[in-house]
């Protein structure tokens, strides 16, 4: 759900278009896309963002407010470098570029006109910015997905997020790692693990739950009890949760730095295979809204207590 793409810096080249006016215009188009559902491929391990920054001066005037906005959005994902010698320009960022989707696929590779050999011209994910909107990859992309309720689909589409997102917050209402549907929650955490610094996880549930028909509130202890499996299996692999509790048991949401996802369903699994959910991006307002909300600071009240899993 969270895209990723390479640009070749030529992008920001008004004289690498068909025609110069052609810049405005493209890279206008190409910023919301990429500052709401992307994250921009940062080649040689941050190589091509020092390149393109060294190079802002000569090129369009967009260029610095969007290196500088992909920057403080945590939309930079370094890559490490896989040819031998630095690019110097254009072809050899993308020659690199294409190395690096050999290595670990993106969504798109995006070049300016002048860069794409006539006869690599609409090959798939490579394509102009000029051609950029006659893409299938680019006409394919959506506002949600349609999600089996198993482990391997919620991985699958949490991965980009969870390797990138500075911060991650998890609402669902009925999460609880002592029951069968939850009980393997930790292993969609576990990308997380392969951090240098991984961010200290929010889980928000309600404070009780419903048994038999009956309303439940379990004590702080309580809970901890009901949460020991994931207590451990977060320390194991260092990693930490502040799990809240609240007077809610509404919507599920996952919240991060880059991405706002409403999951339909929550994040329990079933053994239906034919069950499904559909998973949402928020927009940036509303990803902030739910943030907002689930700040323990700025509660009118429903904020109940939290507890920490995890490493100390």
């Amino acid at each position: 759900m969270l895209d990723e793409y390479i640009l070749v810096p030529d992008v920001f080249d008004p004289e690498a278009y068909s025609k110069p006016d052609y810049a405005d215009m493209c890279l206008a188009s190409l910023k919301l896309p990429l500052l709401e559902e992307a994250l921009v491929r940062d080649l040689r391990d941050g190589g091509w963002g020092a390149f393109c920054t060294a190079h802002a001066g000569t090129l369009h005037r967009l260029t610095k407010e969007l290196l500088k906005k992909l920057r403080s959005t945590n939309r930079l994902r370094p890559h490490p470098a896989l040819l031998a010698e630095q690019p110097e320009d254009a072809a050899g960022w993308l020659a690199e570029g294409i190395a690096s989707h050999a290595a670990e696929p993106v969504r798109g590779i995006i070049a300016a006109h002048a860069c794409i050999d006539p006869e690599r011209s609409g090959t798939e994910p490579l394509v102009s910015i000029e051609k950029l909107t006659g893409a299938n990859w680019w006409q394919s992309r959506g506002p949600s997905r349609t999600v089996s309720r198993s482990l391997a689909d919620y991985g699958s589409a949490l991965l980009p997020i969870l390797r990138q997102a500075n911060s991650v917050m998890i609402v669902d209402p009925y999460l609880d790692p002592s029951l069968p549907n939850y009980r393997d929650f930790g292993l969609l955490l576990e990308p997380l693990a392969a951090r240098p610094r991984p961010p200290i996880v929010e889980l928000h549930r309600c404070f009780y739950y419903r048994s038999g028909g009956e309303i439940v509130v379990p004590s702080p202890d309580d809970w901890r009890a009901r949460f020991a499996a994931l207590d451990g299996f977060l320390d194991a692999r260092g990693l930490a949760a502040d799990v809240f509790f609240w007077n809610y048991d509404h919507d599920r949401f996952l919240i991060s730095d880059v991405f706002g996802l409403s999951a339909s369903a929550g994040f329990d699994v079933t053994s239906d295979p034919n069950a499904k959910a559909i998973w949402g991006r928020l927009s940036a307002a509303d990803k902030d809204r739910v943030q907002r909300d689930f700040d323990p600071a700025a509660s009118t009240g429903t904020y109940k207590f939290r507890i920490r899993i995890g490493r100390s």
